[in-house]
């Protein structure tokens, strides 16, 4: 019997993507009603301004999440087994791509959880 680790699977992009897809397009449709005059440009630099704390928070929102998400999966899984260990889980056919990478980025780090998108350095 193979014990496998649960899938890797962290926070969904949904809202991070619909504020950084939106946000453009919001500010498009400000800046155009701004230039035929249908709105105030004390109108228009508001939307901006919103827009822009509403991309900056949601990308917060997400990378705290996924950190979050990290360092809890790490303590739960990954902690209290050895490297050899977690070397062998991972090393089967079988197991669940993100898992691996996940597993090997924590391993080549030195067993220490990176904040999302942040590469180990290779001594």
């Amino acid at each position: 019997m193979t014990i496998r680790l649960p899938d890797y699977t962290p926070p969904n992009t949904q809202r991070a993507n619909v504020a950084v897809g939106a946000s453009p397009l919001l500010v498009l449709l400000a800046f155009t009603l701004l230039v035929i005059r249908v709105i105030d440009p004390d109108t228009g630099f508001a939307i901006l301004l919103a827009c822009t704390v509403w991309v900056a928070y949601e990308m917060h929102d997400y990378q705290k999440s996924i950190d979050d998400y990290n360092s809890e999966y790490a303590s739960r899984h990954l902690v209290w087994r050895s490297s050899d260990t977690l070397e062998a889980m991972v090393a089967g056919s079988d197991t669940h791509g993100p898992t691996r990478e996940f597993v090997l980025r924590y391993l080549s780090a030195g067993r220490v959880v990176l904040l999302d998108g942040v590469l180990p350095r290779v001594h």
